[in-house]
């Protein structure tokens, strides 16, 4: 699979004003010190689409919460990042993945999980032009499987447990806001720790 090197103003957008948000501004100034993206402080991208950011820079972005607060304190902080994210993403740039126009509470309860999966094979066919064509999506009767190979998070990242936490609290984020209530996420393969693909499994709620 190959991805994209160049990605949108529109991701950096959100992540650093997701970051600012949870960090606060210092905070924020010193992961961007330390990750060498200094360029960003005080000069967030606008909120378009433009292909101008480096692939690298977004990866080091997410690699450098690891590297300063080690995988256990950064789990949490990684985890609301990726929630955050996609509650963001919702609201000011629905357009980045192709949601604009859906609506949850429109859906019956019983059929909420199936409209997720519809609305997640969007979301994931409008990613491949963003990160270009790493993504398997699978439907199985514990509910869908998600695959990222090669991961965009966590690439050249070592470590002991699966670390993409921002990837699995965007997903938490989704699949909460299509249901309107919580259900297990978690990430059960990760390149960081060896794995040859980062798969994670969106259980379907229990009745």
């Amino acid at each position: 699979m190959s991805r994209q090197e160049k990605l949108p103003n529109q991701l950096f957008y959100l992540s650093l004003n997701v970051c600012e948000e949870i960090l606060g501004k210092n905070g924020l100034v010193s992961i961007l010190n330390f990750a060498g993206l200094k360029k960003f402080i005080g000069n967030y991208p606008p909120n378009d689409f433009e292909m101008v950011h480096d692939f690298k820079d977004f990866t080091r972005m997410a690699t450098t919460f690891v590297e300063v607060l080690g995988e256990r304190g950064a789990r949490a902080i990684m985890f609301q990042a990726g929630k955050r994210g996609f509650s963001l993403m919702a609201k000011v740039a629905p357009t980045l993945v192709n949601i604009e126009g859906i609506k949850p509470e429109g859906f019956a309860t019983e059929r909420k999980f199936d409209e997720f999966l519809k609305m997640y094979k969007i979301m994931t066919d409008a990613s491949v032009a963003i990160f270009g064509d790493v993504y398997t999506l699978l439907e199985q009767e514990v509910g869908m499987i998600f695959e990222i190979s090669p991961c965009y998070m966590c690439v050249g990242m070592k470590t002991e447990n699966e670390m993409c936490y921002i990837q699995t609290g965007f997903m938490h984020g989704a699949v909460a806001w299509m249901l309107g209530e919580e259900t297990k996420v978690e990430e059960v393969l990760c390149m960081a720790k060896g794995d040859d693909r980062c798969r994670f499994v969106v259980h379907r709620p229990k009745d």
